[in-house]
């Protein structure tokens, strides 16, 4: 600016001496031959030529004070034109929110400062002309001295340039800033203006940003859910892990939602079906303002395997936010809810019509097997007699497995060594069916401990529903083998050693409509079939602390898999059991208690048969009173035979405690049609020496009597 000025000054100049050039030579020049024209008196020629010259100095004075004061005027006007830009730079340069420092160009050194850069760094005018670059960085690198000294350099032979920067006040203390540096002509010196922006805030915030997103990021990939989102075109921009998982992606694909969706729903009826709605909603939900109704669909994972999933979808700023959120797992918890509510209800019922069962077939089968007894072997009647026993057994048979869903039944537990139980569960399913058998039991095969007549009921179950599947015969494949499952397992079962066994056949298979269905009571796909047998089995493994699975494809055969826990370690040798030795004629008196009349006779006839002297009752309290009587008398009952549930009457679990307080050695035998029951699984934390099952056979009583009566 101050050289235009100075040009301009110049340029005056040049014009006033040019003016009054112009204006002398043309009145010496035009004057001097005017005279010469018009006076030739010489004497009158020379006076005039004095007033000639006077006027000459009066003109051009009068020119040189016009031209002199136009100029000094507009050197005025410039001067103070200049002052007022000079006050307008100077109040923008030290007014501007960030501190500006004028560096020269070739040695770096600070030539000026402005009041921001005193006030951001703490330091007076004076002291901030006297710093150097390396007091206003953190002197470690990359902002040390040399570092800001080479950007200096570098602005000064290049390009402006930005750089974030370390920078310390005189306290000590440090902020981030943004300086730029940008070469400048400055009074013909070549300077570097560095201006320094204290970015503190905006790095607070990026950083809280950036934080906020790492938390998002991984908020995403930990949920438990596959998440994504579109732009508007369609193309995915974020998938998280769940779903790359799920359908064989990798974090740099970017499908669009038609290949994601044509590989989650590889059937194109089942794809169209499913998005139809769904693109209809995404479309007038902009318009309406109404969310994208949640979805239901199966997706196809990458693995084969299928996944039942919900679908929410949301409309983001432009973006389409979607979540899939995996409900597979939850379903089946739901339907193991139901399956057990179902049980649940069903055992009150089951329970109490298996035990009034069980009542009418002990006199049945009783009865039968005395006769049997009765009759020379030779008899006629004795086929007839077997046959009807037979039957009633069967019938027994059913009603154990109604006592299967009885609410509260525990089954009766001992370590059972798992292949034996196999290998005798397929010998006698399978006697007499075209199906073949393929046993593959694992090295060491812990044993488990179970209820030996419940497990085998089980397995035949099975077993039996597999030669069904396949009429014309075919393999039966039984593979056990040692499962550990760890915590959190996808099964749901607690941590532990377990055993997986499956049977695998090669049948019809199970259509999908009908899986969810085959553990509920009384459903069958067979004309005539009960539905307890598959029901059963899950009862029974759920009250082994197990879980049973079923696979199975149309057309394509059926897999069953058990879970059971295990002992952790194989079952020991057994020692070949000895033959028993006929009993002997049974001695004393036997009190026998149960509500049934017919039972009670049966049972009376059954033991004075056997030599027995018996003495009967109805209920508990009568009981008690004739073991009390007896006692005092001192003619002790040898054992007392209850029943352990007596309708509106004291059942045989509570006239036992009272018994046990008159005579602590009393012999008690439990006998109930409840065989699930926690008292006869656990008879001896009752006081009962062994327990009876109903219905029991004669021989059956008569072993219960003898190893009770051998222990004292």
């Amino acid at each position: 600016m101050r050289a235009a000025s100075k040009q301009n000054q110049r340029r005056e100049i040049n014009k006033i001496v040019g003016v009054y050039a112009l204006f002398g030579s043309a009145w010496i020049y035009l004057s001097g031959y005017a005279l010469i024209w018009l006076v030739s008196d010489r004497h009158i020629a020379e006076q005039i030529e004095v007033y000639k010259g006077l006027m000459f100095i009066m003109v051009t004075s009068a020119l040189l004070y016009q031209l002199i004061w136009r100029f000094a005027r507009r050197l005025a006007e410039s001067v103070t034109k200049l002052e007022e830009s000079e006050a307008r730079f100077q109040a923008i340069y030290h007014s501007v929110n960030d501190a500006l420092f004028i560096h020269d160009a070739a040695t770096g050194a600070l030539v000026d400062v402005n009041r921001t850069m005193c006030e951001m760094f703490g330091y007076t005018p004076e002291e901030a002309r006297g710093l150097t670059v390396g007091d206003l960085s953190l002197g470690e690198p990359p902002y040390t001295e040399e570092d800001a000294l080479l950007l200096l350099k570098m602005a000064a032979s290049g390009p402006p340039m930005t750089v974030r920067w370390r920078s310390r006040k005189k306290d000590g203390s440090l902020f981030w800033s943004e300086v730029s540096l940008r070469r400048a002509d400055i009074g013909g010196s070549d300077r570097i203006i560095v201006l320094v922006r204290d970015v503190t805030a905006r790095q607070e915030i990026e950083e809280a940003l950036r934080q906020n997103e790492e938390i998002l990021q991984v908020l995403m990939e930990e949920m438990p859910a596959g998440v994504g989102w579109a732009d508007e075109s369609g193309r995915i921009q974020y998938l998280n892990s769940y779903v790359n998982d799920w359908l064989g992606y990798v974090s740099g694909d970017h499908p669009t939602l038609e290949e994601l969706m044509e590989r989650a729903l590889p059937d194109r009826a089942y794809r169209d079906q499913v998005l139809a709605l769904w693109r209809e909603e995404i479309g007038t939900t902009p318009e309406s303002g109404v969310p994208v109704t949640p979805q239901e669909a199966k997706i196809s994972c990458v693995d084969g395997s299928s996944k039942h999933i919900i679908l929410n979808t949301r409309l983001v700023h432009h973006r389409i936010l979607f979540t899939l959120t995996d409900i597979t797992k939850w379903e089946a918890m739901q339907q193991e809810v139901l399956k057990a509510q179902k049980l649940e209800s069903l055992g009150v019922l089951a329970g109490g019509i298996a035990h009034d069962f069980n009542n009418i077939l002990t006199g049945i089968l009783g009865n039968l097997s005395f006769a049997e007894l009765l009759l020379d072997p030779d008899h006629p009647a004795q086929g007839a007699v077997k046959n009807a026993g037979k039957a009633s057994q069967r019938a027994a048979e059913l009603a154990h497995q109604l006592l299967t869903f009885s609410k509260g039944g525990q089954p009766i537990k001992k370590v059972i060594p798992l292949g034996k139980l196999l290998q005798e569960s397929l010998s006698l399913s399978l006697h007499g069916t075209k199906v073949q058998t393929r046993l593959n039991i694992q090295e060491d095969l812990h044993a488990i401990e179970a209820d030996e007549g419940q497990m085998n009921q089980a397995f035949s179950n099975v077993v039996i529903n597999a030669c069904q599947a396949m009429p014309g015969g075919g393999v039966l494949t039984v593979n056990a083998e040692n499962a550990p499952l760890h915590a959190n397992n996808e099964l749901g079962l607690p941590a532990g050693n377990y055993v997986k066994v499956s049977f695998i056949d090669q049948g019809c298979g199970i259509p999908y409509e009908d899986q969810k269905f085959i553990f509920d009571p009384y459903y069958s796909t067979k004309p005539g079939g009960s539905g307890l047998g598959l029901a059963s089995v899950h009862s029974i493994v759920i009250k082994h602390g197990g879980r049973v699975e079923v696979a199975s494809t149309p057309g394509a055969g059926t897999t069953l898999t058990f879970y059971l826990p295990s002992v952790g370690e194989a079952a020991p040798e057994e020692a070949p059991q000895q033959p028993e030795r006929p009993g002997k004629p049974g001695e004393g008196t036997v009190l026998v208690m149960d509500d049934e009349e017919a039972i009670r006779t049966l049972t009376r006839d059954m033991l004075q048969y056997l030599g027995y002297q018996v003495v009967t009752c109805a209920d508990g309290e009568e009981a008690v009173r004739l073991y009390r009587e007896a006692a005092q008398q001192g003619k002790p009952f040898a054992v007392a035979i209850m029943d352990l549930t007596i309708p509106a009457g004291m059942g045989g679990k509570e006239a036992a405690q009272q018994i046990l307080a008159l005579d602590p050695g009393a012999r008690l035998i439990v006998s109930s049609g409840y065989s699930n029951d926690p008292v006869m699984a656990e008879h001896a934390d009752y006081g009962f020496c062994a327990a009876v099952v109903k219905p029991y056979r004669c021989d059956e009583l008569q072993q219960a009597l003898e190893r009770v009566l051998s222990r004292h």
